[in-house]
């Protein structure tokens, strides 16, 4: 069992909603064993020392760092798309190992709603508890496209356009690479005109295929590939 527990010093106790699914969903008791983390990098080993009213209380045993995370730092820049969509692209590219995720108005993108960010910190926080990663991805406010441009300026950035025939990711990546930037358009596409800028900014126009994807899967898609031609996946 793992529990998020953003402060952790020499002692630590499940308090609140976490206290109550550990006592009483999952039945923790004295002396069983759980593992806690941080989110910052850190996860402790812990036992329990007593189960009380309103928490539980851990001995420390032991901590270890950066368990669960890639050797490369991921960035998805995602354009805003429906609550229910994005909410899965951010479990699913957590537990892939995205290390920030930053929602991207562009021309396409449709502006009627807005997102949930509480509700998408708890789904990364509980993809990391499921995942057994020790890392909270940073989930940004929302940015403008001119603002995704800048960034590119200073980033390596992959992004799939679905009229580049040419390009693939296997080709594109540089493996030597430590942080590796990826944007996934909205439904409609991104516009030439952004596709130029993004290029000029120095960012990468890649093909996913032969089949226009759904831009949450495509995000899982891209992610996928990176991890796999940056080895953080041994298969």
């Amino acid at each position: 069992m793992r529990f998020y527990l953003p402060t952790i010093e020499h002692c630590a106790e499940l308090t609140g909603d976490t206290h109550t699914h550990a006592a009483y969903s999952l039945r923790v008791r004295v002396g069983d064993y759980i593992t806690v983390f941080d989110g910052k990098g850190c996860e402790y080993a812990c036992s329990v020392t007593s189960v009380k009213k309103d928490k539980t209380e851990l001995e420390i045993l032991n901590k270890t760092e950066n368990v669960g995370e890639t050797a490369t730092n991921y960035s998805l820049y995602l354009s805003v798309i429906k609550q229910d969509r994005f909410e899965l692209a951010v479990q699913k590219t957590t537990e892939l190992g995205i290390n920030r995720i930053v929602p991207v108005y562009s021309t396409y993108t449709q502006r009627g709603g807005s997102l949930n960010y509480d509700r998408l910190i708890r789904i990364a926080i509980a993809a990391c508890e499921q995942c057994g990663r020790s890392r909270l991805p940073v989930i940004e406010q929302g940015i403008e496209f001119d603002e995704l441009v800048r960034r590119a300026q200073n980033s390596y950035l992959i992004f799939p356009w679905e009229r580049e025939m040419h390009n693939s990711m296997q080709s594109a990546i540089d493996k030597k690479q430590t942080d590796v930037s990826v944007f996934i358009g909205p439904e409609g596409g991104i516009t030439e005109e952004e596709k130029n800028r993004l290029v000029n900014a120095g960012a990468k126009s890649v093909t996913l295929g032969k089949r226009i994807l759904r831009a949450e899967t495509a995000a899982i898609a891209a992610l996928s590939v990176c991890c796999y031609e940056m080895g953080d996946w041994s298969l």
